[in-house]
């Protein structure tokens, strides 16, 4: 019967962490890599709404200038329509973001704290001018948040 010694035991245990260690290492660095590219996706487009955000900020400042595309060709829109509109679609920007912004978080975070947006949306939902502005601009926004908009707005 042969014996081992610790140099025999110390070289299969480096072995079987070479075996077990590499393919681990590649994973746990391509998942953080994947975990990276995700974030960087998230703050360019959180950072894409903010801009957004600020422009129609300046279009609520100066509804008589024809900058604000959705009512661009519209002429028999009323500065106060129009400002309505402009705050909505403001509104759905950060409605958007918080549905992004919540989408991939876990079910508990999720559950806790995407409930009450929802809500939110629920309240402005019974509201006629939501309704219009949400009609105007729903085609601009993500497609999940899409469906799910119109599938509050259509239950209330």
């Amino acid at each position: 019967m042969e014996s081992y010694t610790i140099k025999d035991w110390l070289e299969l245990f480096s072995y079987a962490a070479t075996i077990i260690g590499i393919p681990l290492a590649i994973y746990v660095y391509y998942s953080d890599k994947l975990k990276d590219r995700k974030l960087k996706e998230k703050e360019a487009l959180f950072t894409g709404h903010s801009l957004y955000a600020d422009y129609l900020k300046l279009c609520l400042d100066n509804p008589e200038l024809q900058v604000y595309s959705t009512t661009m060709n519209r002429k028999d829109i009323s500065v106060n329509e129009k400002k309505e509109l402009i705050i909505f679609e403001i509104l759905f920007t950060y409605l958007e973001s918080a549905f992004l912004f919540y989408k991939d978080q876990p079910d508990d975070v999720k559950n806790n704290r995407w409930e009450g947006w929802v809500n939110y949306i629920r309240e402005f939902s019974e509201d006629d001018t939501f309704r219009k502005a949400w009609e105007i601009t729903a085609g601009q926004w993500d497609k999940d948040f899409m469906k799910l908009m119109n599938e509050i707005i259509r239950k209330n």
